[in-house]
């Protein structure tokens, strides 16, 4: 839509309205919110598509999620909202091959005893039968209800100074258990020993202590935004980019765009804490100081069709938990449904320094770059394509892939959420406003939303 269309539609849609900037999932949450408030609401999308992290691409008959792939079990309003957009769940099976000291190694999920019987061997090579594993499990385990993603989380009760890796460190983690770690989490989320303890935490019992409870839409995350989109419908504002939002006398005015100024009742701002500040100069000092706190990690993603399966038989992923070799993953595995019959795909993820190494090049040489460094050691029985092989390449670069949460990062966040009422009328919705997650963005764009919705004096959901 033109820009003078948007300033005509905008100023047509009543005397009450509120501009959604940022259609990432907290953005489009929301906006889904509002409107079942009866409030309206325009949500502005700098890129062409809305999605974020949380987006879902779909070629040729294939469904690929470019960021997000998987909910964990404490995804309370991830749960609620698919449910409530017709959006079923299936279990993600996690049967990952692990490269260590030269050979490979295979964990399947534990269902059963005797799936526990047949990956001890295994689990006690990748440390996770060492003294320091099982302290870390009791720490998960005593403090579930403090290291969760959970909307009501109270990780900001025990959020204290202390780094992971010093925490790993205090514990006396063995360096093959640190490896493990590593090779588990760091392809998405950068340097996990600079991060709060218990937020990675939270992780570890997440995804290696709940392994099994891990589900995802059955034709892959992507699919949320899908739903969420077609339900916002109008609302949304691709390619339109907010340049400012403007504080006036302590209130929320306008936010500025390339067509002019659009005003508003409300403003919820939905973008990375990194962008904030920028978009709006004029917050409180106090907001500002802790927004510059928060971190990402960063990634690329490369994604290639194929029509037969790249990794062995029932393997899901592979990881090389020493050295920066990209995960590779088959989601078609777990999700049949997001290939056409007879087909797979091949995902390759690497973070951390080497990702930001990839960014500047174009998608094909992304592409040969990581495949040729996933063939070095390859998995056993595996087809790896060739570098000009596929049926189609998607590459997803991330500058802001996972809020890294360093340690003090919850509490100042929670102060702040009493501090941003100083503009009455503006609302800071995102990951970091909770425990940063795909459910932390949900729970934050409808928090935020119900607060714009009750300001309004709007009808209750």
């Amino acid at each position: 839509m033109a820009g003078c269309e948007l300033l005509d539609r905008v100023s047509a849609v009543g005397t009450k309205s509120v501009i959604v900037v940022g259609g990432g999932a907290a953005g489009l949450s929301a906006v889904w919110t509002l409107k079942k408030r009866g409030v309206n609401a325009v949500l502005l999308e700098a890129e062409n598509r809305v999605g974020g992290r949380l987006g879902g691409d779909r070629v040729d008959g294939f469904s690929l999620d470019e960021g997000a792939d998987f909910f964990c079990s404490s995804y309370d309003v991830a749960f609620r909202v698919c449910e409530e957009l017709g959006l079923p769940l299936i279990r993600s099976k996690m049967n990952l091959g692990w490269y260590r000291n030269g050979r490979w190694l295979r964990t399947t999920v534990i269902d059963s005893i005797g799936a526990a019987i047949r990956n001890v061997p295994v689990a006690w090579q990748l440390g996770l039968l060492s003294p320091g594993f099982l302290k870390l499990a009791r720490a998960v385990r005593t403090r579930s209800d403090y290291q969760n993603f959970s909307s009501d989380c109270r990780i900001t009760e025990i959020d204290g100074d202390e780094k992971f890796g010093d925490y790993l460190a205090r514990l006396g983690v063995s360096e093959t258990l640190h490896a493990t770690l590593r090779g588990f989490l760091e392809m998405t989320m950068g340097h996990i020993e600079n991060a709060s303890a218990p937020y990675i935490l939270a992780y570890v019992g997440e995804m290696l202590l709940k392994a099994d409870q891990i589900y995802v839409p059955e034709q892959g995350v992507g699919a949320l935004t899908h739903a969420l989109a077609e339900a916002c419908g109008e609302a949304i504002r691709v390619s339109t980019p907010a340049r400012r939002v403007v504080i006036r006398d302590g209130v929320a005015a306008s936010v500025i765009t390339d067509a002019g100024p659009i005003e508003a009742d409300v403003v919820i701002c939905a973008v990375p804490a990194t962008k904030v500040n920028g978009l709006i100069p004029d917050l409180p000092a106090g907001i500002r100081e802790t927004l510059d706190k928060v971190t990402y990690s960063r990634g690329c993603r490369v994604v290639i069709g194929l029509d037969h399966p790249p990794l062995p038989p029932g393997w899901h992923g592979a990881l090389y938990p020493e050295d920066e070799t990209p995960l590779l993953l088959d989601r078609s595995i777990n999700l049949p449904a997001c290939v056409p019959p007879g087909k797979s795909t091949l995902d390759m993820l690497v973070g951390r320094g080497r990702a930001e190494e990839l960014f500047p090049l174009d998608d094909d040489e992304i592409k040969r770059r990581m495949l040729r460094a996933a063939r070095r050691n390859p998995p056993p029985g595996s087809a790896l394509p060739g570098d000009e092989e596929g049926l189609f390449t998607r590459v997803y670069r991330w500058r802001e892939a996972v809020c890294m949460g360093p340690p003090g990062m919850f509490r100042a966040v929670a102060r702040m959420r009493q501090q941003d009422r100083e503009v009455k009328n503006l609302f800071l919705a995102g990951d970091y406003m909770r425990v940063p997650s795909v459910n932390g963005a949900l729970a934050s764009g409808i928090g935020a939303a119900e607060q714009a919705a009750e300001l309004l004096g709007a009808r209750p959901s």
